[in-house]
């Protein structure tokens, strides 16, 4: 896209790849979910781009930043982030982070706290117990050991492509698993721009995943802490993850959130389907309001 321009960013363990939108105005700082790429967040980035300097980050280990492996606990992001908003924006910006980029998003608001003018979090796991229980259940460690044996294959990216429409979704309700290509919304546009997406991705990233680990992987996060931190203002967009009750619990813990149902929305808050009118629409009137 012409508006955007893609650059590096040396945050000191990594190099960190991003975009860049016109200087329209605050800078606004979009962090994707985990196993995805800036390019993720291109269906809502256009909009964004007209009354913000928008900034869209590939987390390390994933799309073209560095990678880290044995670096990829939801806190070990946080420097990366920090040193981004800190030598590159060098202004107070808004942060958006989805699903494990709303994580690195809290947890890097918490530690900056004045840099960060504003917090939008996409859905989040913020139920660490339920969360742990269900990425820790057989059905998920063997969906992301093939994810990760898929990824560490060296296969091209249409060769990924054509893995993933073959390969074995397990649905609650049938017996047998279903072929992943099978699934409402999966069609070859779709499953290509997985590829391409997972091609860049560091299989390291789902290791604690895939061997059941996760434990481990969140001992060093401590949501509620983070939460307590905040100064700045706070909008939570609850999608197929966040639960009302998750959401009172964690605006009982802020000093100024706000919180917002994507109606009809799964956890993607309807960026895997370009169905964003109703995510927009709340970021937007959230940073109006500012």
């Amino acid at each position: 896209m012409e508006m955007l321009r893609e650059q590096t960013f040396d945050s000191g363990p990594v190099t960190i790849n991003f975009v860049e939108g016109p200087a329209s105005g605050p800078a606004l700082v979009l962090l994707h979910g985990g196993g995805d790429r800036w390019q993720g967040l291109l269906p809502i980035i256009p909009s964004l781009t007209t009354g913000w300097h928008v900034y869209a980050l590939d987390l390390r280990g994933h799309g073209k930043s560095g990678r880290a492996p044995g670096q990829y606990r939801p806190e070990q992001y946080v420097p990366d982030i920090a040193a981004f908003l800190q030598r590159r924006v060098k202004e107070h910006a808004i942060l958006f982070g989805h699903s494990l980029g709303g994580w690195i998003a809290l947890l890097a608001a918490a530690e900056l706290g004045d840099h960060v003018r504003a917090l939008i979090l996409g859905d989040p796991p913020l139920c660490m117990e339920s969360w742990v229980a269900h990425e820790g259940s057989e059905r998920s460690i063997a969906f992301y050991r093939t994810l990760r044996d898929l990824v560490g294959s060296g296969l091209s990216a249409p060769e990924l492509a054509t893995a993933l429409a073959d390969m074995p979704i397990s649905v609650p309700g049938q017996d047998t698993p279903v072929r992943y290509g099978d699934l409402p919304g999966r069609d070859a546009a779709h499953i290509r721009a997985w590829a391409e997406t997972l091609s860049g991705l560091d299989p390291d990233v789902a290791q604690y995943h895939a061997e059941g680990r996760m434990d481990g992987y969140v001992r060093q996060v401590d949501l509620d802490a983070a939460l307590r931190r905040l100064t700045c203002p706070v909008l939570i967009l609850q999608g197929g993850v966040v639960s009302d009750g998750d959401a009172e619990h964690a605006l009982s813990l802020l000093a100024h959130g706000a919180h917002v149902k994507i109606e009809g929305a799964d956890h993607s808050l309807g960026l895997d389907t370009g169905t964003v009118a109703p995510l927009l629409r709340a970021m937007t009137d959230f940073l109006a309001s500012l």
